[in-house]
């Protein structure tokens, strides 16, 4: 009787992580039969790998090169990693809401940290492992056998960057509090992922002799390297070195996962008791003239008021530097200003699903608003002008950037903006794109299906006014063939 009531040990705990993991993805999350063209995805992507398996086979690098190119590899990979599991950790206090029931019950808090910990490691190792498994799947055909270290050493470094992540995370929390943490967590992860962009964009800024002064800090020194690439002669197939990595790898993990315990136990549990405080000012306003201004009113309040909403805009923005290099000179193409125009139209598009999908996302009580003396036809109209005004706000100076430079073009982008955006909004309203968790206890919404339909109706009207604005539309095709 007494094993009974027992609690549950490690590895059920563990178990119980990682399928809530699963069941959370947006693969699993969104519909069951996604999976079947998910299959046939990963087969294209093992067939290409192949391919390119078989044409590295066929030009042998020097051991020094391949050192070198490993090092790369790693180094861009624990920055990617990084910004994921800032984010990662960000959830784990933020969330899901269950860190302080699982504190208050009888489970070791210890396990609980370290199979937070592990989770965050294998979600944010597990894309990368996709993506160098296939390859190092490829290389293992052609008798390359040592490219199959890519699958240890890419979780080794996973568990490494879970654990840092967690740290800075859970650091942040005990110092500036849970809201200003979260805020910090998301400005970190960005400025890591432009980092990362900065850096593969740096040839057209940078002189060749200074960017390869820089790349060559990366050259491994006679004999392989010191301490600083030992994982990267345990990706090339060193086996004392792949060893020597997990090892590290594990006592980094512990060493974090012991000191870190208490620390983590207070920071989930203040974070679960956090509730941002009220504006007093905010408790006496009044309700717009009419009825559709408060609606907008509350709506853009809202998309102001979504975690990470900087963050997130400036990520799906990238689109915007070429148009920025173009019109400042800085870029050089064929078509110039015209290239502009689809830029502009597919982010467009982008940035009026994103902010539809927020509003979908945020709204908690659908119940009061339909029981509420407001046709339901003025809330989607507000939705639809809140999220317009938004994606617009994002784009008004380079669109009229493009408009001075190029008056001729203002019909055509016009068109592709309305266009693109009205199609958008109606789509994001029906099926909104998958986002993380806007607060506590606030399940994921949104599908796969939304996101790869506003996707593919981006790229129809960025098409659309590139056919209508280009002179030769279609030279590139007859210059490639």
């Amino acid at each position: 009787m007494s094993g009974l009531l027992a609690p549950p040990g490690f590895l059920w705990l563990l178990r119980h992580e990682l399928r809530v993991l699963w069941r959370g993805s947006i693969l699993v999350r969104t519909h069951r039969h996604v999976l079947i063209p998910v299959v046939a995805v990963g087969l294209v992507f093992q067939a290409v790998a192949l391919l390119l398996a078989w044409r590295i086979t066929r030009h042998p690098l020097a051991e020094a090169q391949m050192l070198l190119a490993a090092n790369i590899n790693l180094i861009v990979l624990g920055l990617l990693m990084l910004s994921r599991g800032i984010t990662a950790a960000i959830d784990v206090l933020y969330g899901r809401g269950d860190v302080d029931f699982l504190l208050a019950s009888p489970l070791d808090p210890g396990h609980v940290l370290a199979c937070r910990m592990l989770g965050i490691a294998v979600s944010i190792a597990a894309p990368w492992l996709l993506l160098m498994g296939v390859l190092a799947n490829g290389l293992a055909a052609f008798g390359q056998v040592w490219a199959l270290a890519a699958y240890p050493v890419v979780l080794a470094e996973g568990l490494v960057v879970a654990a840092a992540s967690l740290t800075l995370v859970v650091g942040l929390v005990g110092r500036v509090g849970p809201a200003r943490a979260r805020r910090l967590g998301h400005t970190l992860s960005l400025f890591v992922g432009l980092g990362i962009f900065v850096l593969g964009q740096a040839p057209r800024f940078v002189a060749q002799a200074k960017l390869a002064a820089f790349w060559s800090l990366l050259l491994p020194a006679r004999g392989g390297g010191g301490a600083g690439f030992v994982f990267a002669r345990a990706l090339v197939g060193r086996g004392g070195d792949l060893a020597l990595s997990l090892a590290l790898a594990a006592l980094v993990f512990g060493g974090v996962w012991r000191g870190l315990a208490g620390p983590f136990a207070r920071g989930a549990i203040s974070a679960a008791a956090y509730r941002p405080p009220g504006r007093p000012g905010a408790q006496g306003g009044r309700f717009r003239r009419s009825v559709f201004g408060a609606l907008l009113a509350k709506d853009l309040r809202q998309l102001a008021r979504y975690p990470g909403m900087v963050t997130q805009v400036v990520y799906r923005s990238l689109t915007l530097v070429p148009v920025l290099l173009i019109l400042t000179g800085r870029f050089n193409i064929a078509d110039g200003l015209v290239v502009t125009v689809p830029l502009l139209v597919f982010l467009a598009g982008q940035l009026g699903l994103f902010f539809i999908s927020v509003l979908r996302a945020n709204d908690l009580i659908p119940d009061l608003v339909a029981s509420s003396p407001v046709a339901g036809a003025w809330v989607r109209r507000a939705e639809l002008a809140a999220s317009a005004h938004a994606a617009l706000l994002v784009l008004v100076l380079p669109v009229l950037g493009v408009v001075a430079r190029a008056p001729d073009l203002a019909g055509v982008l016009a068109l592709g903006l309305a266009g693109v955006l009205l199609s958008n909004l109606v789509l994001g309203q029906r099926l909104p794109m998958p986002l993380p968790r806007p607060g506590l206890g606030k399940s994921q919404s949104g599908t796969v299906l939304g996101l790869i339909l506003g996707v593919s109706v981006s790229s129809f009207w960025a098409l659309g006014v590139w056919l209508l604005a280009a002179p030769n539309p279609l030279a590139w095709l007859r210059h490639g063939l």
